[in-house]
């Protein structure tokens, strides 16, 4: 069966924030289109690169999956509206939940990162290789998504072959990390999870962040229930 990746260009968080800033204004669908095609036309000479990117950027921030409401989507671009200062939470959480390469990398980064905060390439590679092959499509979508990372400064690049994580972005805000525990259930496609297999995960590595009860039910999708001695989380 082909596998889907999706992520086939490396972006701005300049892209990312217009774009986001579009659909929380509710310019969407051709008209989105047709503006991030206009954002975009001074950085490219090459027209099928730029189709990638637009596309990448709509698929982002205005394509639905079938499993996703415009709800969600809408929330994180008012949000970041809301708390334009933490940015990089509400691109991330709308990776995650719309691209299971970006989500399954970044994981992969978050383990690797969890006792050294540096890592090599080549350890990567290997393990996206193994999930996804050895072909030379994946290994371009790897470095699409390590390239956006970079330029997200999420990631740095202290010398050839290995690369090191920033500063973790903390976040305190209820509503905040209730939207990011719907993204990364939305990520798995689970309609359950429990709450301390989310505050495991290796995708949070860009941030310093604790989900608790609270932050849970500060979203109406999401219900919680005790079960044996964890909090099981339901959307």
């Amino acid at each position: 069966m082909k596998v889907s990746i999706g992520f086939n260009r490396h972006l701005e968080p300049d892209w990312l924030a217009q774009t986001a800033s579009w659909v929380a204004n509710g310019i969407e669908g051709q008209a989105l289109k047709e503006r991030i095609d206009s954002m975009l036309e001074p950085a490219f000479t090459s027209k099928v690169a730029k189709d990638k990117t637009r596309n990448l950027l709509f698929g982002i921030w205005n394509k639905l999956p079938k499993d996703m409401t415009s709800r969600f989507q809408g929330k994180g671009a008012d949000l970041l509206i809301e708390h334009s200062e933490q940015h990089l939470v509400f691109h991330w959480g709308m990776m995650l939940s719309k691209y299971p390469f970006f989500a399954f990398v970044v994981g992969q980064i978050g383990k690797l990162t969890k006792l050294n905060d540096t890592f090599m390439y080549s350890q990567l590679e290997e393990r996206v290789a193994e999930q996804y092959g050895d072909t030379s499509t994946i290994k371009r979508s790897m470095q699409f998504v390590v390239r956006t990372l970079m330029n997200l400064d999420v990631l740095r690049n202290p010398e050839q072959g290995v690369y090191g994580v920033s500063r973790p972005l903390k976040i305190e805000s209820s509503e905040i990390k209730g939207w990011l525990v719907e993204a990364i259930m939305l990520s798995n496609q689970s309609s359950s999870r429990s709450l301390s297999s989310i505050n495991d995960d290796s995708v949070w590595f860009p941030f310093e962040i604790f989900f608790d009860l609270s932050d849970v039910q500060t979203n109406k999708e999401l219900e919680a229930h005790l079960q044996s001695s964890d909090i099981v989380v339901f959307m």
